[in-house]
């Protein structure tokens, strides 16, 4: 009883110290005359967004152009994160190779970019790689996709029967001097912060990967050698799903940190969550009710990405059992 009443005195004397910062909060927000309530969200935003997964204009609201912003930051996610996982995991079994050279280049792949600032690399990709593209009308073409300075384009969904599909062999957009007509587009911004995230990302995982592999007592591969296993039967069977459970782990941190790494989006003027929101609070100065909701759907986006890949590490520990 005496450690529930000393509880429930700390839990209240929380609430009412987080409830008087709140009412002060209040009041001189109130005399300052800025909005306290989250009434701003259905006021019309005024301002337009470069790219967009779904319908924006600047006569809707601040409430949907926080949404467009989180969608674009999930797009900037999920790509960045298929990308550096598969930069770092081949960049892992690669680095631990016989092959000298393959491995010393993997080496100074991970050693230059793990040291050197994201923010740089950023710039670096939005600049120096991206910014030379050839206008719409000398645009490059490979295996289905279009890039230029306008971005990088590529068949968009259609919807058959109900079921969403992608219908290369009709995606064939119209090219002229000043723009590209057809397919879904992602903008130069959105190309230069998948690439700094991916390579950036992808060095980390690389050297996860590698040091997962190794953990693996090398007893495994010679058992697996007696038993008739091929190396890439070995590696697949036997190393890999033992590595993988010392790579998990780390690997759902670097998931966590690139997430959160994606809000570097404004610095090439990228319309994500934190560009977006700071728009907003520029506007209506409801600087409170933004940095909370943005807060928020950025815990909310860990904490989603947290439990996928959770479940994934549960599945794995159970079929390991099995």
């Amino acid at each position: 009883m005496r450690r529930l009443a000393i509880q429930a005195g700390l839990a209240l004397a929380l609430g009412l110290l987080l409830g008087v910062a709140y009412l002060n909060a209040r009041k001189n927000l109130h005399a300052l005359g800025i909005p306290t309530s989250f009434a701003f969200l259905r006021d019309v935003a005024g301002f337009s967004i470069n790219q967009s997964l779904i319908s924006f204009s600047p006569l809707s609201t601040y409430g949907r152009a926080l949404l467009v912003g989180l969608l674009n930051t999930l797009l900037v996610s999920v790509l960045a994160g298929i990308f550096a996982t598969l930069i770092g995991f081949v960049a892992g079994f690669a680095h631990l190779s016989r092959n000298f050279a393959l491995s010393r280049l993997v080496a100074a792949y991970v050693g230059v970019v793990r040291n050197l600032p994201l923010l740089l690399q950023l710039l670096f990709c939005y600049v120096a790689v991206l910014a030379p593209l050839p206008g719409p009308a000398d645009s490059h073409h490979f295996a289905g996709f279009v890039l230029n300075d306008r971005g990088l384009y590529a068949p968009a969904l259609s919807f058959v029967h109900g079921w969403p599909a992608i219908d290369w062999s009709s995606f064939d957009p119209a090219l002229n001097r000043f723009n590209v007509v057809g397919g879904w587009r992602l903008s130069p911004e959105a190309c230069a912060l998948v690439l700094a995230l991916s390579v950036y990302t992808g060095a980390y995982i690389a050297e996860i990967v590698s040091a997962g592999v190794e953990s693996v007592a090398r007893g495994q591969s010679e058992a697996a050698a007696a038993l008739g296993l091929s190396p890439a039967q070995a590696r697949r069977l036997v190393i890999r799903p033992q590595a993988m459970r010392v790579i998990l782990p780390p690997l759902i941190s670097q998931y966590l940190a690139m997430t959160k790494n994606s809000s570097l989006a404004a610095f090439v003027g990228f319309a994500d969550l934190m560009q977006v929101s700071g728009t907003i609070l520029n506007q209506t100065g409801a600087a409170l009710q933004v940095m909370a909701l943005v807060m928020a759907l950025y815990l909310a986006l860990s904490l989603v990405t947290l439990a996928l890949t959770r479940l994934y590490e549960r599945r794995l520990r159970w079929g390991g059992r099995t």
